[in-house]
């Protein structure tokens, strides 16, 4: 019997020492965890917080999280005896579940007061028979609110994607472009969009003085891109090595993404022209940059519409939109809509006065 499956048949107890009417907060993995995390932090000011999770793999990473959460431990087996124990034994004050973590026996059989958050609505007969259970519905968008409260919940609020709050610090990055010249700073590209954006950055930069910033998603195709380049006959440079002349620079680095695109005058995604669906849209559109993507985003479709309503995103198709939207995006800028971290804060805000209206 594995270490884990010992903990969710509660052969191992959770250890609650010290807890005292702790916040119960149920995410799936990884992903769900760190979109809740700027909201946590704020929580963890005023209250304990025990944290489950679904995902095996997403122990080692929530494990060196420690300072948001008093005791982590995956979710029980999804069996009445077991999730009514576990319960018994923290006594937790309310349980927030995450997005669409629609376990039957959580939801059903918990007796504390439950919360919905960051969720949107999809239908279903499991949708209908638990949102119910909740006190408190946070949903992003109003098409979900009317649909959970169609399906009988008691209370839904607006807040938005908790996805659009975004944290972490810029570190400073030291990157000597010319006078006059334009950055174009292309993200988490995927195998054959490099060849795609090399074309592109060969066309505008006859027309606008141009330098390319090209970071993988995967370091390990480094090579690959630095054959391409030598194939074309273009000066590049790496990241880890830079030094002289270059016309491409390639990232090999990992976590200066972030501060490779607040020096970039336009972005883009990658993952967008491959099978993928799509990687962080939102990242470089909330640091005030115009986001360009092609077609394939169905693992992002929600950013990518609210992106496209607020001005950020520009979708294109072919290799020839791109060359016209980034060379019109060089020449004439942009106008978005609003600056996506005061609207941020808002939807945090709002997020936090929900939960504690039901938490006080």
């Amino acid at each position: 019997m594995t270490f884990c499956l010992r903990k969710r048949l509660l052969i191992e107890k959770p250890k609650t020492e010290g807890l005292s009417f702790p916040l119960w907060v149920h995410c799936a993995s990884v992903g769900e965890f760190n979109t809740f995390k700027p909201i946590l932090r704020e929580l963890r000011k005023n209250y304990s917080v025990v944290l489950t999770y679904f995902s095996p793999r997403a122990k080692d990473y929530l494990e060196a999280q420690g300072e948001l959460y008093d005791l982590l431990f995956p979710l029980p087996l999804d069996i009445p005896p077991l999730i009514k124990k576990f319960e018994s034994l923290i006594e937790p004050r309310a349980l927030l579940v995450l997005e669409r973590e629609f376990w039957p026996s959580l939801v059903k059989t918990t007796k504390t007061k439950k919360l919905l958050i960051n969720s949107y609505a999809k239908g279903g007969l499991l949708e209908r028979l638990l949102v119910q259970e909740f006190s408190l519905i946070v949903a992003r968008t109003p098409e979900s609110k009317e649909m959970f409260e169609r399906e009988g919940a008691k209370r839904v609020v607006v807040c938005g994607n908790l996805k659009l709050v975004q944290e972490g610090e810029i570190k400073p990055l030291d990157l000597p472009i010319p006078e006059g010249f334009r950055l174009f700073v292309a993200g988490s590209t995927r195998e054959g969009e490099e060849e795609l954006l090399v074309e592109v950055f060969e066309r505008v930069r006859r027309k606008v003085p141009l330098k390319l910033v090209i970071a993988p998603r995967h370091l390990s195709r480094v090579p690959e891109i630095e054959r391409l380049l030598e194939g074309k006959d273009i000066p590049y440079r790496r990241r880890s090595s830079m030094g002289g002349d270059w016309d491409v620079l390639i990232v090999d680095t990992l976590g200066e993404l972030r501060s490779f695109y607040s020096l970039a005058d336009v972005t883009f995604v990658g993952g967008t022209f491959s099978p993928v669906g799509g990687h962080n849209l939102l990242e470089p559109a909330y640091l005030g940059k115009p986001v360009i993507f092609g077609s394939s985003t169905h693992k992002v479709r929600d950013l990518e519409e609210f992106l496209l309503k607020k001005g950020y995103g520009f979708r294109v198709c072919s290799v020839e939109e791109l060359s016209a939207v980034l060379e019109r995006l060089l020449l004439e800028g942009f106008e978005p809509e609003e600056d996506l971290r005061k609207y941020a804060e808002r939807v945090k805000e709002c997020y936090m006065k929900a939960i504690l209206s039901e938490l006080e």
